[in-house]
């Protein structure tokens, strides 16, 4: 049997680490000394402490490790353990891929002189065209879908890029009122796909340039503007997707470029 003193050299586990470790039920001495308190380790205890190190080294928390080496009794077992933590890891790494390249995005929104504010707002005369839609309830996020299968069905008869009617008026997070819109030259008859005359009228536009994800800003600039002038807003309002992500590769946010709409009422 192994001291604690003699131990800790062995395993390069400090004797503060063995006595959280026997505290925690991790790693329990082969003995304890009654009188004296003093802890002795045996050959096996050798072993399980390398194994303790290890999943410490690779990132497990003392409560895994507790759970791992209390359940575990061969190797096959702590591989399974090990290839949890594997698919936790897949998932981490790519949740904080997406935070970094939002955070670039931020940096780049605070740091560089914005485009939109060099985009006037203008008056357009929008005229009445024949769209075909699709009419849901969900997230922004799903717009995209929509746009893919209008743009299937319609196939020539295709015009101009596509664009979203947002009937709410206000931003929800689950459960918008959303028409993803495609004008087209002649009518389309698809079940699921309403084909129709969407009318004109004028409007106040604004081109915005990057992210999504900033296009607050100049809807800000839009609802000042139409305050300003005692300019009412007419439903649904219009986003138009000049230049944004393809159909399977995102491309630069940055260089995305979306066009406003706001009806108003003259």
């Amino acid at each position: 049997m192994l001291s604690i003193g003699e131990f800790s050299q062995v395993t390069r586990l400090s004797v503060k680490a063995l006595r959280l470790y026997h505290e925690k039920g991790i790693l329990i001495p082969g003995s304890v000394n009654l009188r004296s308190k003093y802890r002795y380790y045996g050959s096996k205890d050798v072993e399980r402490a390398l194994i303790i190190c290890r999943l410490r080294e690779l990132g497990f928390s003392l409560q895994e490790i507790r759970v791992i080496v209390g359940g575990s009794q061969d190797d096959t077992q702590i591989a399974a353990h090990v290839q949890k933590k594997l698919v936790e890891i897949g998932l981490a790494i790519r949740k904080y891929k997406s935070i970094q390249a939002n955070l670039e995005l931020f940096l780049d929104s605070i740091m560089e002189e914005k485009m939109i504010y060099k985009t006037d707002i203008e008056s357009e005369k929008i005229p009445e065209i024949l769209v075909c839609g699709i009419r849901f309830r969900g997230k922004y996020s799903e717009v995209g879908a929509k746009f893919a299968a209008l743009f299937r069905t319609a196939g020539r008869r295709a015009l101009g890029k596509p664009f979203s009617l947002y009937y709410d008026g206000e931003y929800k997070e689950e459960d918008a009122d959303i028409e993803a819109c495609l004008a087209v030259k002649k009518e389309i008859r698809k079940a699921g796909i309403a084909c129709r005359l969407l009318p004109g009228g004028t409007a106040l536009t604004m081109l915005h340039y990057g992210p999504y994800e900033e296009l607050g800003r100049s809807y800000q600039r839009l609802y000042e503007h139409c305050r300003e002038n005692n300019l009412e807003i007419l439903l649904p309002m219009r986003e138009q997707y000049l230049q944004g992500p393809g159909m399977i590769f995102r491309g630069n946010a940055k260089k995305y470029i979306t066009k406003l709409m706001f009806l108003v009422s003259v």
